[in-house]
């Protein structure tokens, strides 16, 4: 301990949250990454007091840990729903046959269409804005569309 006091526990806290971002990569859930980003902030605040005790650092770890984890969850919770509901549209192909109205023209073979939040790249014939259009085709982010 004497020896990492010595070198700085900035370093320890650097290199424990290089070992957390290792160990993310493996895990993925953004768990890891959360607690990586408080050993960080621990690791700058003890690079600033560096006569801040180990144990006062262990605390404000364990203080900070829960709340980025619980940031981490809330913010991903909502993208992670949408990627969810794109794969499984892709997966079933719901869009195929359905009719739709284009806010914006097709103009030189391609335009864009705001679907449940969705932002998808529509192919097809051009067409003026209002116009309907039938989905013939979808892949991942792309509608291939023909006037209705």
């Amino acid at each position: 301990m004497e020896y990492i006091a010595e070198f700085g526990f900035h370093w320890f806290w650097f290199a424990v949250a290089s070992l957390l971002l290792i160990i993310e990569v493996m895990h993925g859930r953004f768990i890891f990454m959360a607690v990586s980003i408080a050993a960080v902030v621990v690791g700058g605040v003890s690079g600033i007091y560096p006569g801040m005790g180990f144990e006062l650092q262990c605390l404000i770890l364990v203080i900070l840990a829960p709340g980025f984890i619980w940031i981490s969850q809330a913010t991903l919770k909502e993208r992670m729903q949408k990627i969810q509901m794109q794969q499984d549209i892709l997966k079933n192909r719901s869009y195929v046959g359905r009719v739709m109205n284009l806010v914006s023209g097709i103009e030189s073979g391609h335009s864009s269409l705001n679907i449940d939040g969705m932002v998808w790249t529509i192919q097809g014939q051009d067409c003026p804005a209002g116009s309907q259009v039938k989905v013939v085709d979808m892949g991942a982010g792309w509608l291939k569309v023909e006037p209705a």
